[in-house]
């Protein structure tokens, strides 16, 4: 199995390292409307949404876990985040092709939730770049704070790949 996904949760932890709680519960209005910790958090709620679905053979996007200790603490969400990885670590090829049913809501306007099949290899994508997204947004965070970050953090895999391809030439 490919290490992309681990290197993915390992940008988080890397930047977690070098963040205050302050930094990392700041929100800066009017331009976010949750802080650092809330992307996180919300990054790990995929994460473990699809790791408590694989036994259950059902992924429930629309559980959330807001305002927690992982929300809150740099320590907590590294703490949950390297649980991840070790769960990342200890898949095989073999579990990727595992079908699972996939829930969450679709409707801005109503509560409406559609479920459908698809892969534990397929969900990973998901997550990633989905993570991969809050990043990006991060990275604006923490740009408004004068923090350093690392260069590629919050940057999707094709968009790197571009810049080193354009950089090459």
């Amino acid at each position: 199995m490919s290490n992309s996904y681990n290197a993915v949760i390992e940008q988080a932890i890397e930047l977690l390292q070098g963040i205050s709680p302050t930094e990392y519960q700041k929100i800066l209005k009017p331009h976010f409307s949750g802080s650092v910790g809330a992307h996180i958090r919300h990054v790990l709620d995929h994460f473990l949404a699809l790791k408590n679905g694989v036994e259950k053979g059902h992924v429930d996007y629309n559980i959330r876990h807001r305002h927690n200790k992982v929300e809150q603490f740099p320590q907590s969400a590294i703490d949950a985040l390297s649980e991840i990885q070790s769960w990342i670590l200890g898949l095989a090829p073999k579990d990727c092709e595992q079908s699972l049913l996939v829930t969450t809501e679709i409707d801005i306007n109503h509560t409406k939730s559609a479920t459908c099949t698809s892969t534990l290899e397929r969900e990973l994508v998901f997550a990633s770049s989905h993570a991969i997204h809050h990043y990006a947004l991060i990275r604006i965070i923490c740009g408004m704070q004068n923090k350093k970050i690392p260069e590629l953090f919050g940057y999707a895999p094709a968009t790197i790949t571009h810049m080193q391809q354009t950089n090459a030439s």
